[in-house]
């Protein structure tokens, strides 16, 4: 069974699925990562790769934030251009908890719509009390039991 430390550092994502049925997805090397990921992790790895290759179908927004990074537009871009609202934990040493929005779709993909592999990952972690259209941050303590790594 794959552990929160066998992907420990890299660039490793998973998915949720948010209040209006929207999908996120979640990057975080060193960060804490929702347990329930793990119940289901060959079905991440699988949604990750999809992501890798899947062909763009609407257009990003960067944050405000991302913009004022001065970061490379890239990954965010790619994600949100998919239709996923894309966050990340910048870098999430020691186990933080808080992902940042780095990007939004024009057209948010609704889970019922989405491939298998992204609804069978998204699935694994569920936001009923949050929109990922109405938030810039989102802090998973006290949201789902989470686990973190060594880093």
């Amino acid at each position: 069974m794959t552990t929160r430390r066998d992907v420990e550092g890299t660039l490793a994502r998973w998915f949720a699925v948010d209040a209006d049925s929207h999908i996120g997805v979640f990057t975080g090397p060193y960060a804490a990562w929702p347990a329930s990921v793990f119940d289901d992790y060959q079905a991440v790895d699988a949604a990750d790769a999809f992501l890798a290759s899947a062909p763009p179908t609407t257009e990003a927004i960067l944050s405000a934030r991302w913009r004022e990074s001065g970061a490379s537009p890239t990954i965010p871009s790619l994600e949100a251009s998919c239709g996923l609202y894309s966050f990340d934990a910048d870098p999430g040493y020691g186990g933080q908890t808080v992902y940042y929005l780095d990007a939004s779709p024009v057209r948010p993909l609704r889970e019922p719509e989405a491939p298998p592999i992204l609804r069978r990952a998204a699935r694994l972690v569920c936001f009923p009390s949050i929109r990922f259209a109405t938030v810039v941050q989102i802090d998973l303590s006290g949201l789902v039991p989470i686990v973190i790594g060594d880093g």
